[in-house]
């Protein structure tokens, strides 16, 4: 018995999903780089860029990159408002 062929979608579909993606992506990122800076960080726009480019490389080094600033982001500077 011969294996089936990956059907990967064409198209219209194709770029569907990575306009979706894209979006996902950048949310993430954003949501990285807004918590990087209302923690003070220095590097808020890298942390940000850099997470999101990682889910660009796959879900795993996403999550990794996402582990790695949990564990290493510092305590939330307070505003004075």
């Amino acid at each position: 018995m011969a294996p089936i062929p990956l059907q990967v979608p064409a198209g219209p579909e194709l770029l569907l999903i990575l306009l979706i993606l894209i979006v996902v992506f950048g949310l993430i990122g954003r949501w990285v780089y807004r918590d990087a800076k209302s923690r003070g960080s220095d590097w808020a726009w890298q942390w940000g860029v850099g997470i999101a480019f990682l889910f660009f490389l796959g879900l795993v080094p996403g999550l990794l990159g996402i582990l790695i600033y949990v564990l290493v982001r510092g305590e939330r500077v307070a505003t004075a408002s």
